[in-house]
């Protein structure tokens, strides 16, 4: 195999997708976390204002899609006031909350119903359908626990996505996603009489807890292919540090962006970090 050049040169030619990173803190603390979340993890959340102010600038220069994440989203404490003051603006974009599952109570449920009609998505992450594997990673009474939350969801007429991260780091065509999504159905059905809307795949990176765990084998010619496909050519995420590339990197100081008279579109910048390696050996995407 050739080797592969770093680094490597990306041009944003438009804006679709803003993130917001919305705080650090979690309740849990996953053995694959990219920022080593925690409860105690303090560096810092966005506040409400941010939010709005930074929605409203993104609409402005054409984003498509909004999604929350974190760390822990049902954490943030403005979760409930930004959902309110956000869908009751003239025209909104489809919004994704990311989440673990694990604190959705039935009240929280209700809220989210009140939004699922105005395009509001949920995505739980899951790392298998069975108990010990789930834990593994997850931690002990995660599995129980995010269970419940997808029993009160669907008690409000809500079938969540489940994200699934493929921990081996290579291409995730190499797994058999419809067979993976197909028993994820089954089991949650059969099992626990759980429905879901969907499986989607996203690929482990090697950093925060996960960091030198992951080697992922990236040609030029895989470089080549995804240069205009990869999330940072078409997206951006804001956390409490600034403006980054994508959603992966809201922790690296360094790859903050700064605004141009244009926004954000147009930018080009460089890409010198081993874990942006693994979005061109997958061609996995959070979005």
């Amino acid at each position: 195999m050739q080797e592969l050049i770093m680094p490597i040169k990306v041009t944003r030619k438009e804006l679709k997708e803003l993130w917001l990173h919305a705080t650090y803190r979690c309740n849990l603390t996953c053995k694959h976390c990219l920022f080593s979340c925690s409860p105690t993890n303090n560096l810092g959340e966005l506040t409400l204002a941010e939010c709005q102010s930074y929605v409203l600038k993104g609409m402005y220069q054409g984003v498509k899609a909004l999604y929350i994440t974190g760390g822990e989203p049902l954490v943030w404490p403005w979760l409930s006031d930004f959902l309110k003051w956000y869908y009751t603006l003239e025209s909104v974009l489809p919004l994704t909350i990311l989440t673990n599952g694990t604190l959705i109570t039935a009240d929280m449920a209700m809220m989210f119903q009140g939004y699922i009609g105005q395009g509001l998505n949920l995505r739980i992450s899951m790392e298998c359908y069975t108990k010990t594997n789930h834990e593994a990673f997850r931690g002990q009474g995660s599995f129980d626990q995010v269970l419940y939350g997808i029993r009160n969801l669907n008690n409000f007429g809500i079938r969540p996505m489940i994200a699934f991260v493929n921990k081996s780091g290579g291409d995730l065509c190499s797994l058999d996603q419809l067979k993976l999504e197909s028993e994820f159905r089954e089991k949650l059905k059969s099992d626990f009489g759980l429905e879901i809307k969907g499986l989607k795949i996203i690929a482990a990176y090697g950093k925060g807890r996960f960091a030198g765990l992951v080697h992922p084998v990236v040609s030029n010619e895989q470089v080549r292919s995804r240069l205009e496909t990869v999330q940072c050519a078409y997206g951006v995420a804001v956390s409490k540090g600034g403006v980054y590339p994508c959603p992966i990197m809201v922790d690296v100081p360094e790859s903050v962006l700064l605004e141009t008279k244009a926004g954000f579109v147009g930018q080009s910048f460089e890409l010198n970090y081993g874990f942006c390696l693994s979005c061109f050996a997958t061609g996995s995407c959070c979005g």
